[in-house]
């Protein structure tokens, strides 16, 4: 079976200028499409683009307040009769077609979750804008709009009968919207939700969340792992992580289902302060997927959230596709690199075991 690839070009019509440099823009879909286009990808029959669809407001619901639903309407018919942009905070701003874009972006990730249910696809990639995960019920942030992969976790539970997902977030920035809108658990009553993050130390970068004593509450309580990465921290961190913390609580859990928020933004040439290669992505999903093919039939549905410096970004989603379509050695390389002594005793010696402490009250394993 193919690969699907979740892209229109009503991504593209979410226009929120250049203001800055590294802001969320059209021109990162736009470098990551001509990228694949470059390498041929999307003459490979083993790729489908996938078409999107609306989601409905109803399915927007299962995680956001009706008011958010109103709030972003009305200040996209703001800015559609001003003809100017309209600034929702600091970071998030919108267009005229910010909300029909936000509709698709949220829609394009549950079309894709049909067509591997459905055996059309064995997976995807959804290359959506704007992204979700800084986004709570009720407030937009961080760029975000819906939360794309929240309602997809409350669409695979209310509607096709998966009982146990796993969320793996790795974007730079901590998935605070996510974590808050599931802090207590799920929204429906009928599934089970663990939700691994991994980014940057939030005392060093925004939002300022995600410590290891955020582990959730009430029936989500020991379902939130964080893993908070010190500023300089490279591709080795990763299976460390893996190995201690993601793969034994994936075997005691069983995930039916795999969603991923994956951030481009942890390359060492981008505004954050991580130290991995764009080939670290690509190395993670191996890793998790290997997680998919024992329990979750091989099910994985990766969303665009952060990534700003365009052609790294590119290779990374590139990566990530071959690794999707188990071209897992035909990757574009570049130099390895590695974090300090230090800090790699710092994970061994003091992160994980900490992690462990804070988990082993909710996991067998540990």
């Amino acid at each position: 079976m193919t690969t699907g690839i979740v892209y229109d070009d009503i991504y593209l019509e979410h226009d929120i200028g250049t203001q800055l440099q590294h802001q969320e823009s059209h021109e990162r879909l736009i470098a990551i499409m001509d990228f694949l286009k470059q390498q041929h990808l999307l003459e490979d029959p083993n790729f489908k683009i996938i078409k999107p669809r609306k989601a409905t407001l109803d399915q927007i619901k299962y995680v956001h307040q009706e008011r958010l639903i109103k709030e972003i309407q009305e200040i996209c018919d703001l800015s559609a009769k001003t003809r100017r942009l309209q600034a929702i905070d600091m970071d998030t701003v919108a267009s005229p077609k910010t909300y029909e874009a936000s509709l698709f972006s949220t829609g394009g990730n549950l079309q894709a979750i049909d067509e591997i249910l459905n055996n059309n696809i064995k997976n995807a990639f959804a290359l959506v804008r704007p992204p979700g995960h800084h986004s709570n019920s009720h407030r937009f942030a961080g760029f975000c709009i819906f939360n794309n992969i929240a309602v997809a976790a409350e669409y695979l539970f209310r509607e096709k009968g998966i009982k146990k997902i796993v969320i793996v977030d790795w974007d730079c920035h901590h998935g605070n919207g996510t974590q808050d809108i599931f802090y207590q658990g799920p929204k429906s009553d009928s599934g089970e939700l663990v939700i691994f993050n991994s980014h940057q130390d939030g005392r060093t970068l925004y939002p300022g969340s995600g410590f290891i004593d955020e582990v959730g509450s009430g029936k989500g309580e020991g379902r939130i792992i964080n893993y908070p990465m010190p500023p300089g921290s490279a591709d080795d961190v990763i299976p460390i992580y893996f190995n201690e913390i993601i793969a034994p609580i994936c075997d005691e859990f069983k995930p039916e289902f795999i969603l991923i928020s994956a951030g481009f933004d942890t390359h060492w040439t981008d505004y954050t302060n991580m130290n991995w290669t764009y080939q670290a992505p690509a190395n993670y999903l191996k890793k998790i997927k290997s997680m998919a093919q024992k329990y979750a039939n091989e099910r994985i549905l990766i969303t665009l959230e952060g990534g700003y410096e365009l052609d790294k970004q590119a290779r990374g989603v590139y990566n990530c596709l071959k690794v999707l379509n188990n071209e897992d050695d035909n990757l574009i390389l570049e130099e390895s690199r590695s974090s300090r002594t230090e800090l790699l005793e710092y994970f061994n010696y003091k992160l994980i075991p900490a992690l462990k402490e804070k988990l082993k009250p909710y996991w067998e394993c540990f």
